[in-house]
């Protein structure tokens, strides 16, 4: 039994820690300046990490159809399930994502912290650069086209129609989530912070209109893809789906020039 959940907290725990802590380890070291100030942040940072770990573990066992109590006995619980895929949707599966979001977000923040010696500009810092990859989320779903949803309905999988769906809901959120990110970037781009912080939001300000178009682009290549596959000949749609397609493309090449 202790063999069966030393191999469970291996896997989920120490495996992620294993391959992220070095890593970040490394950038410090190599960026340098390290102070006692610095590690007591790190150390109150980890403990306010491994509390919203905890937290949101919970959610996830809730979600399975535990109580919140049960976080206790996580890996028992873990155990139970150890036989499931390793896919999304199934509890070792979330258990483990979580904890690997967690470390990544704890590296990222510590590092800005190395890097400004300021809470409150790490704070800015870690926004924008989590304003610059929501906005830039287009740019992955124009690749989940080219690489995954025209291949399938070219194929004629089945599941060409999940990555229509996908690429169409997710692009959808984004399209409304773009202008709210322009304005909030616009807004601190005009403050007095340090360029290493205004560089984020400035990058999201000078992009934001054509991170739009291309969120609109794929919302419409999404729905599109799964309401005309069942209204209108495979020819119309494949016109519609590449012309689509092809002005992601252009986008994409004014994005690069700029």
């Amino acid at each position: 039994m202790v063999a069966v959940r030393w191999r469970v907290f291996r896997e989920i725990v120490v495996y992620p820690m294993v391959l992220g802590v070095p890593l970040f380890a490394f950038v410090w070291i190599k960026y340098g300046g390290m102070t006692r100030e610095w590690v007591f942040e790190v150390i109150i940072l980890s403990l306010l990490t491994i509390a919203s770990t905890a937290f949101f573990l919970a959610r996830i066992l809730e979600k399975h159809g535990y109580s919140k109590r049960d976080i206790k006995r996580l890996f028992e619980i873990l155990e139970e399930h150890w036989n499931e895929p390793w896919d999304s949707g199934y509890l070792k599966h979330d258990v483990q994502e979580c904890v690997a979001h967690h470390l990544i977000l704890w590296g990222i923040f510590s590092t800005f912290l190395l890097g400004f010696h300021d809470v409150f500009l790490a704070i800015m810092a870690f926004v924008g650069l989590a304003f610059l990859m929501v906005a830039m989320y287009p740019v992955f779903a124009t690749m989940v086209v080219w690489i995954l949803a025209l291949p399938f309905y070219f194929l004629g999988n089945e599941r060409a129609e999940d990555a229509f769906e996908f690429v169409g809901k997710t692009s959808l959120a984004l399209t409304i989530a773009i202008p709210v990110i322009w304005a909030v970037s616009s807004y601190v781009s005009t403050k007095n912070y340090p360029e290493d912080v205004l560089r984020m939001f400035n990058a999201v300000v000078k992009n934001a209109e054509w991170f739009l178009v291309l969120s609109v682009l794929n919302t419409l290549f999404g729905f599109l893809g799964v309401y005309l596959s069942r209204r209108v000949g495979r020819r119309i749609l494949t016109i519609v789906l590449l012309s689509l397609a092809m002005a992601m493309l252009f986008v994409l090449w004014e994005l690069l020039k700029g």
